[in-house]
């Protein structure tokens, strides 16, 4: 293993993880979004925790508890992406979902109770100018409900980053990647249970989707991101995950026939240089 076969390694994880929204906007034809987490969640932690199974033991109560907080702010970004994608196109839901790179400093900066830096207030202002030429409609600037939705589970996703560094910094990794998959599926039950009809995915294609969500995007996804990050700087890793919304745009365009207008191009494009701006920056210093 050496650098360009780490950063492969992250680039091929990040572009997996960004197929989710693909295979998603699949298994949710017939399904709904918290049976859809369920199953998902299910299927990869019987898989990680065969995986993983000497690590099953180290868990305590504090690590049990830190992975449940961990699962939550996981399942409510995966729900309301979901939630979303139903009436929003995969490839803008990508680039909103971008905004995690802004979101994540900003709040941390918030927590700490100090200025962000300069970058950081460029790269902020690049991304709300990119989400608006993205939700741009004609003439007019207006959210639907959906790219709301989307929004609100990038915002998850931030806290879901910021918890994950904080609670589980003393935590065996192995166990926290576990546990941390039992409780979204947890969650993810407790809402099918109340809000949806308990069923196992009724035709090939759906078990298809959900088999590539929890396989592909999952446990693969998850699993070799920290192994190729292991050969490469946390700069080059930032500049990489601009993998993530290109592909679920590509995607989006190949698969389920989306359209990207010149605005949503040029917000996309915003948005792009909002990621790579600040990782650029740090792996220029």
């Amino acid at each position: 293993m050496n650098e360009r076969k780490g950063e492969f390694l992250v680039g091929l994880a990040l572009a997996l993880r960004a197929s989710s929204l693909l295979f998603a906007t699949i298994a949710m034809q017939t399904m709904g979004p918290f049976l859809t987490i369920a199953i998902r969640f299910t299927i990869a932690f019987i898989i990680i925790a065969f995986l993983f199974r000497k690590s099953l033991t180290k868990a305590d109560a504090k690590t049990l508890l830190h992975c449940a907080l961990i699962g939550m702010t996981f399942f409510f970004a995966m729900l309301f992406e979901l939630m979303g994608l139903k009436t929003t196109p995969s490839s803008v839901t990508a680039f909103l979902e971008g905004m995690v790179v802004v979101l994540v400093p900003a709040i941390t900066c918030i927590m700490q109770r100090k200025l962000p830096d300069r970058v950081t207030v460029i790269s902020a202002i690049l991304a709300i100018v990119g989400v608006g030429f993205l939700t741009l409609k004609g003439d007019r600037l207006g959210f639907t409900s959906g790219e709301l939705l989307v929004l609100l589970g990038t915002l998850w996703y931030a806290l879901s980053v910021i918890v994950t560094d904080t609670a589980a910094k003393n935590d065996d990794l192995r166990a926290v990647a576990v546990y941390q998959l039992l409780f979204v599926a947890i969650f993810a039950y407790i809402g099918a249970f109340i809000f949806e009809e308990i069923r196992l995915p009724a035709s090939g294609t759906e078990w298809a989707a959900v088999l590539a969500l929890a396989i592909i995007c999952t446990c693969v996804g998850f699993t070799i991101q920290p192994f190729g990050q292991k050969y490469t700087t946390p700069e080059r890793a930032g500049i990489l995950a601009i993998m993530n919304p290109l592909t679920a745009a590509v995607l989006g365009v190949l698969f389920l026939h989306e359209k990207m207008t010149p605005p949503m191009l040029a917000g996309s494009f915003l948005i792009i240089i909002s990621i790579l701006a600040p990782a650029l920056v740090r792996a220029r210093k």
